[in-house]
């Protein structure tokens, strides 16, 4: 295989029995959901693919993708640079329940007439490794939350006082 392409789709039932390793980039901009969460489609991911068989004669892929994408922090509104190093290792399944007798080492992968896009399969990996609320570190971020109790000592000193302490009070001049 070309070090700068994949092939679209393969046979992974075939990849698996021969062992193949499949390494190259695939374009951001011709991932179409991921870019819906992304602020530009510009970029590339490194893509290593590795198929086997293990001893329980389970087929198996083995995936290691690099990317770095462009956010929009949800606290300041600004871009930032968000790294993804992902690996992966999914069965090769053709229906639900052969997924749910898989080995909890892998992750269930059903395949159907015995193909697989490449790319849709990629794009799934990097939509799942993107955060679920995007935002800079907060020391690089040029806003800062109100209170961070993480960062501050002194918001353990304060406390709540309770709602009913007025009525605790007019209970103990009663007695």
């Amino acid at each position: 295989m070309s070090k700068d392409s994949l092939p679209t789709q393969v046979n992974p039932i075939r990849f698996a029995e021969n062992a193949s390793i499949l390494r190259g980039t695939l374009q951001l901009k011709n991932m179409p959901l991921l870019c819906s969460s992304l602020l530009t489609d510009e970029g590339e991911v490194q893509v290593e693919l590795t198929f086997d068989v293990d001893r329980q004669r389970i087929r198996y892929i083995q995936g290691h993708v690099e990317t770095e994408v462009d956010l929009q922090c949800q606290r300041c509104l600004e871009s930032f640079k968000y790294g993804i190093i992902s690996d992966f290792m999914s069965g090769l399944v053709n229906s639900e329940e052969a997924a749910k007798a898989l080995p909890e080492r892998y992750d269930p992968l059903i395949v159907s007439d015995n193909q697989l896009i490449i790319k849709d399969m990629i794009e799934e990996e990097l939509i799942l490794s993107l955060p679920i609320v995007p935002m800079h570190d907060p020391k690089d971020c040029k806003k800062s939350l109100p209170l961070n109790v993480a960062d501050d000592d002194t918001a353990t000193s304060f406390t709540k006082e309770s709602p009913f302490k007025v009525i605790e009070s007019l209970k103990q001049k009663k007695e």
